[in-house]
C-alpha cells in the first residue's frame, strides 16, 4: 500500500486530469487540503512537492498554488528521487499495471567490482537475478540484480515473477529499506538485451546502476536497469534561495 502522501498526491492529480481543477486555476490552500484529507500540513506539503516535481502545479509566493499541466504523456519519470522511487519498481509505478518476467535466478559469485559495491567478499555468494519489467504489458526495461545471499538467503521465484521483491526483503529482514544511490548513463541496447524487450538493437537506453541499503546501513542489492529511452524521462527541479 502506498504511503498516505502518495495517495493524496494521486488524488489531487486525478482531480486535475479530470478537470476539477483547470489550467491556470488556483487550487485550495495547504491548510484547506490538509483538513479535507485529514492529515498534517507536513504530510500535505510532501504531496504538493511531488505535484510540483511532476509539473502539475506551480507555487507562487504570496498568491498560492496554480494548475500548470492538465494532461499526461506516455513517458514515465525515471528515478526522480521523489516518492517511493528508491523502494523498487512496483512501488514507484503504482498507478499503472506493473508485471515482471523472470529470465534468470541463480546463486553465483560476484565480480570484484560488484563485491566492492556490496561491501562483501568476492568468495561469498549473491543471487543473480535478471528480469524483464513491463508497464501495462509493454516491456520497458531489463533489470539485473546482485543480492547478497548472506543478507537474504532465499528468494522465491514467485516473488520475482509476480510480487514486490523489496516488500519481501523488508519482511524477510524485519528492516526498512532506507538508502539508495544511483548513476544514470546513456547507452545503446545490445542485441541480447533488445531481444528480451522486442526492440531493435542500437536503440537508445538510459542505464541506471545503483546500490540499495537497509536502514542499518547494510548494502544488500546492486542493480543495473537497462531502460528504454523512448519510455522514460528524467526530470530535475531546482528552487533558488
Amino acid at each position: 500500500m502506498a504511503a498516505r502522501y502518495i495517495e493524496i498526491k494521486n488524488s489531487i492529480r486525478d482531480d486535475i486530469l479530470n478537470n476539477r481543477y483547470r489550467m491556470g486555476e488556483k487550487i485550495p490552500s495547504e491548510r484547506e487540503l490538509s483538513l479535507t484529507y485529514g492529515v498534517t500540513r507536513v504530510t500535505l506539503q510532501k504531496s504538493m512537492h511531488l505535484l510540483e516535481q511532476e509539473g502539475f502545479i506551480e507555487r507562487i509566493h504570496g498568491k498560492g498554488m496554480f494548475v500548470t499541466r492538465t494532461i499526461t504523456d506516455d513517458l514515465y519519470e525515471l528515478n526522480s528521487g521523489t516518492g517511493d522511487s528508491f523502494l523498487g519498481f512496483s512501488r514507484e509505478f503504482n498507478q499503472v499495471e506493473v508485471s515482471s518476467r523472470l529470465i534468470c535466478h541463480q546463486l553465483s559469485f560476484p565480480s570484484p567490482s560488484i563485491a566492492r559495491q556490496l561491501e562483501m567478499q568476492a568468495e561469498h555468494s549473491v543471487h543473480f537475478i535478471r528480469r524483464v519489467r513491463l508497464i501495462d504489458k509493454t516491456p520497458v526495461l531489463v533489470e539485473d540484480s546482485w543480492i547478497n545471499a548472506a543478507v537474504i538467503a532465499s528468494i522465491p521465484d514467485e516473488t520475482l515473477n509476480g510480487g514486490s521483491l523489496y516488500e519481501y526483503i523488508e519482511t524477510y529482514t524485519g528492516k526498512k529499506i532506507k538508502f539508495y544511490n544511483s548513476v544514470i548513463e546513456g547507452d545503446l541496447f545490445s542485441e541480447e538485451l533488445s531481444n528480451l524487450l522486442g526492440i531493435s538493437p542500437g536503440m537508445p537506453m538510459l542505464k541506471v546502476s545503483g546500490i540499495t541499503k537497509l536502514e542499518d546501513g547494510t548494502a544488500f542489492n546492486y542493480s543495473i536497469g537497462y531502460n528504454r529511452a523512448d519510455k522514460f524521462k528524467i526530470k530535475n527541479s531546482w528552487v533558488g534561495k
